[in-house]
C-alpha cells in the first residue's frame, strides 16, 4: 500500500512583534468578517516554497538538502511594512503585509531551494517569488466583492527582525483550519 502523502512547505517564522502587528491590522479592518478567513496567529509566517503533496519517506531527503543550502547562507534581516493584496484590488483573494530589507538575499535563497527541489521532482510555481505575510484570504463566491480600501490603507509601525533559521512544515487541513507541525529546522549562519 502506498504511503499517505502529507502537505509540506518551507517557511520563515515571524516573531511575536510581527504577529501582534498582523493581529492588530486584522482587527482594525472594517470588512464583513464572513467575507475573510483570517490567518490564526500561530500560523503567521513567510512562505519560501510550497512543496505540496510529499511522501513521508522524502522528508529526511528534503531536510538534508535544506541543511546543505541553508548552511551556505547568512542570517537575514527583514522588515514588515505596508499592506497589499493578490491578485488585484478589484478582485482580491489574499490580504498580506509587505516585507522588505534583505529581500534580494532572500530571493537568492529561494532560488537555491527551488533549483534543488526541482531536481527532487517537485516543480516550482510559475509565478515569481514575492515575499509577504499572508494574514487573510477572501472567501468566494460572494454577491459583492469585498472592499479592501481600509485594509490597503492600514497604518502600523514598521518592524525589523533577524531571520536565524528556516523551517520545513507539514500542513494538515482540518475543518477548523490548518495545523502546522515542524518537520525540520535549519539554521542560517550568523553574520
Amino acid at each position: 500500500m502506498p504511503e499517505k502523502l502529507i502537505r509540506t512547505f518551507i517557511a520563515i517564522d515571524t516573531p511575536e512583534t510581527v504577529t501582534k502587528v498582523a493581529l492588530s491590522v486584522q482587527s482594525s479592518v472594517k470588512m464583513n468578517r464572513k467575507a475573510v478567513r483570517w490567518v490564526r496567529k500561530e500560523n503567521i509566517h513567510i512562505t519560501l516554497r510550497y512543496i505540496g503533496p510529499t511522501a513521508p519517506g522524502e522528508v529526511d531527503k528534503i531536510n538534508r538538502l535544506l541543511s546543505e543550502i541553508v548552511g551556505q547562507n547568512s542570517d537575514l534581516s527583514l522588515n514588515v511594512s505596508g499592506t497589499g493584496c493578490f491578485p488585484k484590488k478589484e478582485r482580491p483573494r489574499i490580504l498580506w503585509l509587505g516585507v522588505d530589507g534583505d529581500v534580494a538575499e532572500l530571493k537568492l535563497l529561494v532560488e537555491m531551494i527551488n533549483s534543488e527541489m526541482d531536481q527532487l521532482g517537485y516543480p516550482q510555481e510559475e509565478r515569481n517569488y514575492s515575499p509577504h505575510i499572508t494574514i487573510g484570504r477572501i472567501r468566494y463566491p460572494q454577491k459583492v466583492t469585498p472592499d479592501v480600501t481600509d485594509f490597503l490603507s492600514a497604518q502600523y509601525e514598521p518592524i525589523s527582525w533577524n531571520i536565524p533559521k528556516i523551517i520545513l512544515y507539514q500542513s494538515e487541513l482540518l475543518p477548523s483550519g490548518a495545523i502546522y507541525s515542524i518537520l525540520g529546522t535549519h539554521n542560517l549562519n550568523p553574520r
